[in-house]
């Protein structure tokens, strides 16, 4: 199986490779990175038995990357919010991308389905048509004037419409399984604050020192639904 890109981040095939090297390390495969030019390329290979877990865990970060890293730039774009400085915007771009990351994921999964052969742009730019047109109606929601009481408004909406629990320690952030998560790499800047954004939980646990960014999320946007331990 190879997965390939053309020209655009890096950062997402070197976390889909991270990914799947550290899934199967233990089974019979090999897996490489190469690069030649402007093209990535992402090959598997392992025993036939084996292989639709492999392909299944793949397009599953297939997904991750599109629903999450793809859809980061396509709004970092396209969303020009002169009210809000740099962080702010990261902020709410990160909470756009959250919102509705179930149903892109969902989406993205259906139109890949057991291919041996994949091309990331080839798969954003061709076969994604439904989720760009709804991305596209997005941008024309937000407003240019949207500011700072707007963007607390975006949060506060979307931490009470949150699942599940999540886990801080030492900067990192787990899931209620206490797998490590590191979705926010995807968006260029990989943090504490932007995992908790991109986890949609209902509560957050915290364990030990948190920074004071974090903590001041936490306790603004989540109160009591965040517990410091």
């Amino acid at each position: 199986m190879t997965i390939t890109q053309n020209g655009f981040d890096c950062r997402y095939m070197s976390y889909l490779y991270a990914k799947v090297r550290e899934r199967f390390s233990f089974l019979p495969a090999s897996c490489d990175l190469t690069k030649n030019g402007d093209c990535s390329e992402l090959a598997f290979k392992t025993e036939p038995a084996y292989f639709p877990y492999v392909r299944r865990f793949a397009e599953e970060n297939i997904a991750d990357i599109i629903a999450v890293g793809y859809k980061y730039a396509f709004f970092e774009k396209r969303l020009v919010l002169p009210l809000l400085d740099k962080k702010q915007k990261r902020l709410l771009i990160t909470a756009i991308v959250s919102a509705d990351y179930k149903e892109d994921k969902a989406y993205v999964l259906k139109r890949l389905n057991g291919f041996e052969n994949y091309s990331l742009d080839g798969v954003f730019y061709f076969r994604l048509k439904g989720l760009k047109e709804r991305w596209e109606g997005i941008v024309e929601y937000v407003p240019t004037d949207m500011g700072s009481s707007s963007l607390d408004g975006f949060l506060e909406f979307l931490t009470e419409d949150g699942e599940g629990k999540l886990f801080v320690k030492d900067g990192k952030v787990y899931d209620g399984e206490y797998r490590p998560l590191r979705r926010s790499f995807l968006t260029g800047e990989e943090t504490a604050l932007g995992e908790i954004v991109l986890g949609g939980a209902e509560k957050v646990y915290c364990f030990g020192e948190t920074d004071k960014e974090t903590a001041s999320f936490l306790r603004k946007y989540y109160g009591n639904k965040a517990v410091f331990c």
